[in-house]
């Protein structure tokens, strides 16, 4: 059986790939980084994906979770922005710039080819 794909560019927000965030310790002592990007290793083996969340609390080292992340991750603070889950969106174009845009955040976008 043959498989007939056309293959097109697709606009995707770069908080896809890499952000990061700072978050306060319950304490307030302290700070975390939260982030969202590549996994590699043993990570990705746990999540079964390439890309996921990341805190540098000492929690999330021995569980892969914490309530820094849980938090983070429940706040949309995150855009994740893809035009193929949402098509009647567009890359917008930084007037400033004139590179195109994410439309929801204003980051850049990355250009991905996909098969459909």
């Amino acid at each position: 059986m043959a498989w007939d794909y056309i293959i097109h560019p697709t606009s995707v927000c770069s908080t896809n790939y890499e952000w990061s965030t700072q978050v306060p310790s319950s304490s307030g002592n302290s700070t975390y980084t939260v982030s969202w990007g590549r996994l590699y290793g043993r990570a990705a083996e746990e999540q079964g994906c390439m890309y996921g969340w990341h805190c540098t609390c000492r929690g999330f080292q021995y569980r892969r979770t914490c309530s820094h992340v849980t938090k983070v991750a429940a706040s949309g603070a995150r855009c994740g922005w893809n035009a193929e889950m949402e098509p009647t969106a567009e890359a917008a174009v930084d007037p400033k710039t004139g590179e195109h845009c994410c439309p929801e955040c204003g980051a850049p976008v990355q250009v991905e080819r996909v098969a459909v």
